[in-house]
């Protein structure tokens, strides 16, 4: 099934494939079963009504596997159906948004103080693991709760969707990669989401994430040969990008006690800077153009001669 939507899925990036995947497999688990069926039969208009039922987040994103699954089958009797609860549930996620409301998930994992919760999760972590900075060894265990600290850290600042678990520390970099710059790091997201319509997104990290790469890289490559900049547990691996965003949710749920994925840290930084978007639509409004158009606009001083 997974090589059937890579086949169909041609111009899809291989996370979006994984993402997918994983998509379906949940999809198929809500349908009562163990494994993904090795047929169409099961996506049926009753699944359909359930995934409704279970919140708006849930029916955009089990609707499109559903859509997904089906390429994948060739089952085209079917599609138009499950491509018509693609559109419903977009828009009115759409409206929704539009609208500045909340969904009811964002609403019952919501964190007080919002996207500064997980500022003051990633200090308490650090607060665990900083005596491992004094140490010259490490375990296969504390690299992993020192690197558990580092994502959260991460997340805190930038909020990414799960790129981070795609990036190379050490050649061949491939198209997602951080590096050393001055006293600091560079990130370099060449493959993501949005890369063919916005380009590559490119970090200058701040002092407080650089601080823990310089402790967290050197055990890194001592202790794993993978060359990514995350690494499992008990084997040693890389970290595949549902295993971290499942560490992420596990990590706020323990502490926070709120779920919250990567969709909903996006949310909550974007939701902290609201005034700042706001003003800045105003003006663009009042001028009459893009934002693109505002940019150049601005005045940094100097002259150009």
């Amino acid at each position: 099934m997974l090589q059937k939507l890579r086949h169909v899925c041609k111009n899809c990036k291989e996370s979006s494939i994984r993402t997918y995947w994983n998509q379906i497999k949940a999809l198929a688990s809500m349908a009562g079963h163990d494994t993904v069926p090795d047929h169409a039969r099961w996506l049926t208009t009753d699944l359909i009504g359930k995934i409704k039922k279970a919140g708006l987040a849930k029916y955009k994103r089990f609707a499109l596997a559903g859509l997904k699954a089906l390429q994948a089958y060739g089952a085209k009797h079917k599609r138009e159906t499950w491509a018509n609860a693609v559109r419903d549930s977009s828009e009115k996620y759409g409206a929704l948004r539009d609208k500045g409301k909340r969904t009811e998930r964002e609403a019952r994992n919501w964190p007080e103080g919002g996207f500064k919760a997980l500022t003051k999760l990633a200090n308490e972590l650090h607060d665990e693991v900083k005596h491992l900075e004094g140490k010259t060894i490490w375990s296969n265990g504390q690299h992993y709760e020192y690197q558990r600290y580092f994502i959260m850290r991460f997340y805190s600042k930038h909020a990414l969707r799960g790129d981070l678990a795609d990036v190379r520390h050490k050649k061949p970099f491939g198209p997602n990669w951080v590096q050393k710059k001055g006293s600091g790091y560079k990130l370099h997201i060449g493959e993501h989401k949005t890369s063919r319509a916005h380009g590559a997104i490119e970090l200058d990290l701040g002092p407080e994430i650089s601080k823990a790469l310089d402790t967290f890289l050197p055990h890194l490559r001592r202790l794993m040969k993978h060359g990514f900049l995350l690494s499992t547990l008990r084997t040693g691996s890389r970290l595949q990008r549902q295993d971290m965003l499942r560490l992420i949710r596990n990590t706020t749920r323990e502490r926070l006690g709120k779920n919250i994925g990567v969709q909903l840290i996006r949310v909550l930084k974007v939701s902290g800077a609201a005034a700042e978007i706001d003003k800045a639509t105003e003006l663009q409004q009042e001028l009459g153009h893009s934002g693109t158009m505002q940019r150049k606009y601005i005045s940094r001083g100097g002259w150009a001669s």
